[in-house]
C-alpha cells in the first residue's frame, strides 16, 4: 500500500523537527531532574548520606558525560586534522607540474567536429546582489590562473529578481570572456512554484544549463565547481583535482572534492565575537580533512563530476536545501548508498568575514548583527537532519526492493518479465485486459519469443556502507544537536549548582557535573590548541596567497586595498583567543536555537546577502576602498554595457576566440 500524500507530509514534518524534539526531550529531562525532583527519590538529607538518584537523573547524567566527552573529541579533532592539513600543503605546494601538452577531447555532430579540453572546470558562480568591485576581484583571480583560458567555462548565475541583473552580467562577460576557455551567464526565474529563493535554487538553474551545453561522452571529463561569490581559489586547487581525476580514472565519477578555507582578506577589521566565530566555523570545516575521513561535509567551496550532478538530479530547490553544501553532499551520499568518495584539496579557499562599512560603534552592531543573520541562515541548515532521516529510509527500502527482486526472479530474467510483474502486481494487466496488446508490442513478444538475455533491468544498487553511515550521523549529531545541548545543560546545571549544595545532590548527579565541569576546561585549553596552531596556518594560507598574487600582478593592488589579514589575533592576542565562548553562544548555540524552534511552524527563511567588504577596484570604478559605491557609479557602469545585454542572448555561452 503506497502512503498517501498526507502520510508523507506528516512523516516529512516529523524527520524535519527531529532537532526540535531532541531539544524538547532535554527540556523534560532537566525540568524533572532539577527543578520537579532536585534531591533525589527521598528529598534533601542532610546527615545520612547523599540522596539517591531518580530514573531522569541518572539519564541526565550519563547523557551529560557523553556529550562532554564530545567536547573534547571534537576539538581534539580539529587540532590533528590542522596539523594534517598544514604539513601537506606544504607537500603539494612543492609539487610542480610539468610542462605538458593539454589533452583534448574531439566530438563530431552534424555541425562538424567539437574539440573540448579534458578535463572541463565548469565553474558556477552566484551572483544575486554581489557588488560589481567584488564580482570583478573574484573573476581577476580565476583568470590569473594559467590554465584558464583552456579549461575554466564561468557560470554567472544571476537572478531575474535582481534589477537589471542581465546587464550587469553581459558587461562581466564581455569584460572577462578572454580570460577563460567559455564564460556564460545565466539568469534564474522568480516565482516558480515550489522554489525557495537561494544559492542551492540557482545553482540548480546554472547546472541544468550547463549540462546542456556539454554532450554526453564529454561529460565524463567535465568537472562543476561551486563557490561563492566572494572566494579566491588557487590555481593548485585545480591543479590537484586534474591530476586525482586522471590518476583514479575508477573512482572519479564519484568523488566530491573539497578543501579547506581560511578568512584572510577582512579579518582584522572585524568585532572581536565575530572573528572567532569565523575562526570556529573554518575549524568544523578542517574537522574532517585528515587521512583516512571518509566523511567530510564541505564549507561553501566544493567540485563534483557532471555526471553525478545528472545522476543525482542536480541541487535541490526546495526550503529544505538553504544549507546547500551540506544538502547537496547528503543527497550524493545516500544516492551511493554511502560509497561516496571524499578527495581533499590541499589548496584553502581564501574568503572574507561578513562585515559593514560603517564607521564607529554604530558599524560594529551593524557588523555583529549581519554576522548573526548569517548564523541563523548557516543554523537553519539543521532541517538536514530530517533530510538524511528520509533519504535512509527511501535507500534502505530501496534495497529491501531489490533484494526481493533477487530472490524472485533470476538474475538473467528478460526486461519484459520484470515489465510484466510489476503490471500484474498493480492489478493493471490481466488475460483479458486491453492493456495485453501494449504490453504484448512493447516488449517485443510479437516479433521474438526469445529475447536476448542482455536485455535486463540495471544492475542492483551498491551495498549500504554501513560504517559512513555511522559517520555521517556521528557528523550531523556535532552540527546540528551537540551546540544547542551543551550550551542549554551547561547554563542549566551552572544554575543548578549555584542554588543546591553539593552535599544535597544525588551523588551520581554530583560525580556528573563534576566531571563536565573538568571536561569544559580541557575543552578549553584545547580550543586555545587550536586557535595557537590555526595562527600558524592563516600564515601559511596568506603566504602562499601573496605569493599567487604576485605572479598574476595584483599583489601591489590588494596590498593598496588592504587585502591581507597577516595574523588571526592583532590586537590582544592570547587575550582574544580566550573569550572565544562568548561568539560561540552569539553565533553558535542562540541562531542554532532559534533555527530549530522556528522549524516547528515553518521551514522558510528569507534569504538574504551577506555583507561583504568592498574592495573597489581603481580600474572599474577608480574609488577608495572605506567609501560605499555611488549609486551614479553603478548607473554609469550599467549604461555603459546596455548595448552588450540586448545583443547577447541569456544563457547562451560567449566562446574565446581563439
Amino acid at each position: 500500500m503506497k502512503p498517501t500524500r498526507s502520510d508523507a507530509s506528516t512523516w516529512q514534518y516529523t524527520t524535519r523537527i527531529v532537532p526540535a524534539i531532541s531539544v524538547a526531550i532535554i527540556a523534560t529531562l532537566l525540568t524533572f531532574s532539577f527543578v520537579i525532583k532536585p534531591y533525589g527519590k527521598d528529598g534533601p538529607r542532610y546527615r545520612h548520606g547523599a540522596p539517591t538518584a531518580t530514573l531522569w537523573q541518572l539519564v541526565l547524567s550519563a547523557y551529560t558525560v557523553g556529550l562532554h566527552i564530545l567536547s573534547i573529541v571534537f576539538p581534539a579533532r580539529v587540532c590533528y586534522a590542522l596539523g594534517e592539513v598544514m604539513a601537506r600543503m606544504k607537500e603539494t605546494v612543492s609539487i610542480k607540474d610539468e610542462p605538458k601538452r593539454r589533452k583534448t577531447q574531439c566530438v563530431k555532430s552534424e555541425k562538424g567536429t567539437t574539440t573540448f579540453p579534458d578535463p572541463v572546470f565548469v565553474i558556477i558562480l552566484p551572483a544575486y546582489k554581489e557588488e560589481m568591485s567584488l564580482l570583478v576581484e573574484t573573476l581577476r583571480v580565476l583568470g590569473s590562473h594559467s590554465q584558464a583560458r583552456y579549461s575554466y567555462h564561468v557560470y554567472l548565475a544571476m537572478e531575474q529578481k535582481e534589477d537589471k541583473s542581465e546587464v550587469k552580467a553581459a558587461s562581466l562577460v564581455e569584460r572577462f570572456q578572454k580570460s577563460f576557455y567559455k564564460m556564460s551567464y545565466t539568469i534564474h526565474p522568480q516565482g516558480i512554484p515550489g522554489e525557495a529563493q537561494g544559492k542551492s535554487s540557482n545553482e540548480s538553474w546554472a547546472a541544468k544549463q550547463a549540462c546542456r551545453d556539454y554532450p554526453e561522452n564529454v561529460k565524463r571529463n567535465v568537472i562543476v565547481t561551486v563557490m561563492d561569490a566572494d572566494t579566491h581559489l588557487s590555481t593548485r586547487y585545480f591543479a590537484q583535482i586534474e591530476r586525482k581525476h586522471v590518476e583514479h580514472p575508477g573512482e572519479n565519477q564519484t568523488t566530491v572534492y573539497m578543501c579547506p578555507i581560511v578568512f584572510d582578506r577582512n579579518l582584522h577589521h572585524v568585532p572581536l565575537p565575530v572573528r572567532t566565530a569565523d575562526l570556529m566555523w573554518a575549524g568544523a570545516g578542517l574537522s574532517s580533512l585528515y587521512e583516512g575521513s571518509t566523511v567530510c561535509i564541505p564549507t561553501s567551496v566544493y567540485s563534483l563530476p557532471m555526471k553525478l550532478v545528472e545522476q543525482v538530479g542536480g541541487w535541490d530547490k526546495d526550503p529544505g536545501a538553504i544549507g546547500e553544501d551540506m544538502h547537496m553532499y547528503i543527497k550524493c551520499f545516500f544516492a551511493l548508498s554511502g560509497n561516496l568518495n571524499v578527495q581533499v584539496i590541499y589548496a584553502a579557499a581564501s574568503q572574507c568575514n561578513v562585515s559593514s562599512d560603517v564607521q564607529g560603534f554604530k558599524g560594529y552592531l551593524d557588523g555583529i548583527g549581519a554576522r548573526y543573520r548569517q548564523a541563523l541562515r548557516h543554523m537553519w541548515g539543521s532541517l538536514d537532519t530530517g533530510f538524511a532521516v528520509r533519504l535512509t529510509f527511501k535507500m534502505i527500502e530501496k534495497h529491501m526492493q531489490a533484494r526481493r527482486a533477487r530472490v524472485d526472479l533470476p538474475l538473467s530474467a528478460p526486461k519484459y518479465v520484470f515489465k510484466g510483474l510489476e503490471l500484474l502486481k498493480n492489478n493493471t494487466l490481466t488475460v483479458c485486459s486491453a492493456n495485453w496488446t501494449a504490453f504484448y508490442t512493447s516488449t517485443g513478444l510479437d516479433k521474438s519469443l526469445t529475447p536476448k538475455l542482455a536485455d535486463t533491468e540495471p544492475p542492483p544498487p551498491m551495498p549500504i556502507h554501513k560504517a559512513n553511515l555511522f559517520t555521517l550521523y556521528q557528523r550531523l549529531f556535532e552540527a546540528h544537536f551537540l551546540p544547542i545541548h551543551l550550551a542549554v545543560i551547561l547554563t542549566t546545571s551552572s544554575i543548578f549548582s549555584l542554588l543546591v549544595p553539593g552535599y544535597q545532590m544525588p551523588e551520581v548527579l554530583h560525580i556528573a557535573l563534576d566531571f563536565a565541569g573538568w571536561c569544559r576546561l580541557a575543552g578549553w585549553l584545547l580550543m586555545l590548541c587550536f586557535f595557537y596552531r590555526f595562527d600558524s596556518y592563516h600564515r601559511l594560507c596568506v603566504g602562499l596567497r601573496q605569493e599567487e598574487m604576485r605572479e598574476a600582478g595584483m599583489l601591489d593592488e590588494l596590498t593598496e586595498h588592504d587585502g591581507f589579514s597577516l595574523t588571526v589575533f592583532p590586537v590582544a592576542g592570547a587575550f582574544e583567543a580566550c573569550l572565544f565562548p562568548l561568539g560561540g553562544f552569539i553565533f553558535g548555540a542562540i541562531p542554532a536555537l532559534q533555527a530549530v524552534i522556528s522549524h516547528v511552524c515553518t521551514d522558510r527563511i528569507t534569504y538574504v546577502v551577506s555583507l561583504k567588504p568592498q574592495f573597489a577596484i581603481k580600474r572599474w570604478a577608480g574609488i577608495r576602498p572605506s567609501s560605499p559605491i555611488p549609486e551614479s557609479l553603478q548607473k554609469q557602469a550599467f549604461t555603459r554595457f546596455d548595448h552588450v545585454a540586448t545583443s547577447m542572448r541569456m544563457n547562451r555561452p560567449v566562446e574565446r576566440k581563439h
